[in-house]
């Protein structure tokens, strides 16, 4: 009775043994597959896997969710987007979803002088961001202050850069990982920025009209100064890129009529700044504004090359206008 017994046990734990190499062998093959698959944000370990079966990545579900229990890695899955390479073991997948190691991260580059709406076409051009929600966030007050951006929106705010992102964040997330970037190079300037007695709201503002007034490094800082000079004189900086911000339908040429648009940001017709910028400003521009030197310009005027003369007095600024219109012309 007892050998009967024991080959009863040692066939059972023959079995077993079996049983787990096989369950082993499955979990240290390669797949064999070649992939990219997209971790949703809120998938449960189970969705996971029926998503994985679904697209014929693995087999064995319910080895995998009995595994993955034991291992504790059912609360564990980061979102995003992996790369299924073909040597890819089934442990050293799940490996990457619970640590999140080699999520597909975009190359995204936000130039200077970007709007809000330019940001959020070429965030949306990745697939990276659904654009009306955030858009609506961008304009969203309430959100703006909860940043603490005394603004109506988060134009000027959205620091140009490159940034490397993974799909399935939040815009939310995205917005303040953008912020966050431009408050850790405006704290550069900030105390610089207080001596004058300006704003970080009016700092950025005026930076980032210069930022749309010349991509010339050098020029940034005599550009800062004619619009400081303006503004402590009471005069309207009279600055094209304001009138162009405001604007419903711009072809790219200036007109006469345009200078006569009736908007808060047209500086040809208001004195001081407009109510927000007008894009988001480099740090060279940021810069310009905190370190503008003392000139005596009040006027500039394009010689076509993307370059500006800078004139002292109205007399002098009409004979450069006259001059480089008639090279241009």
């Amino acid at each position: 009775m007892r050998n009967k017994y024991f080959l009863i046990l040692l066939f059972f734990l023959l079995i077993s043994c079996n049983f787990l190499f096989v369950c082993w062998a499955y979990l240290t093959t390669p797949l064999n597959t070649s992939q990219i698959i997209f971790v949703q944000p809120g998938w449960s370990f189970k969705r996971l896997i029926i998503e994985l079966e679904k697209e014929k990545i693995v087999t064995l579900p319910l080895l995998l969710q009995i595994w993955g229990r034991i291992y504790g890695l059912a609360g564990k899955i980061k979102p995003g987007e992996y790369l299924i390479t073909p040597d890819l073991t089934p442990i050293g997948l799940f490996k990457k979803f619970s640590t999140g190691k080699g999520i597909i991260r975009y190359k995204v580059i936000i130039p200077e002088g970007a709007t809000v709406k330019e940001i959020a076409k070429i965030l949306a051009q990745y697939d990276l961001i659904n654009e009306t929600k955030f858009l609506r966030l961008a304009y969203n007050q309430h959100f703006t202050h909860s940043l603490g951006i005394d603004a109506p929106s988060l134009e000027g705010y959205l620091f140009p850069a490159t940034y490397f992102l993974p799909k399935g964040l939040a815009e939310e997330i995205i917005i303040k990982i953008m912020f966050t970037k431009f408050n850790h190079i405006y704290q550069k300037y900030s105390d610089k920025a207080k001596k004058m007695g300006f704003s970080r709201h009016e700092i950025v503002t005026l930076a980032s009209i210069i930022e749309k007034e010349t991509a010339v490094r050098t020029e940034k800082p005599l550009i800062a100064s004619v619009f400081l000079n303006r503004l402590r004189r009471k005069m309207p900086l009279q600055a094209d890129p304001t009138v162009i911000y405001a604007l419903p339908h711009f072809n790219g040429n200036l007109t006469k009529k345009d200078l006569k648009y009736v908007s808060p940001y047209n500086t040809y017709v208001i004195k001081g700044l407009p109510p927000t910028p007008i894009c988001s400003p480099g740090e060279e521009s940021i810069k310009a504004v905190v370190e503008a030197p003392n000139t005596p310009y009040l006027y500039f005027v394009s010689r076509g090359n993307g370059t500006h003369y800078f004139s002292k007095n109205l007399k002098e600024h009409i004979r450069a206008v006259l001059k480089y219109q008639r090279k241009r012309h």
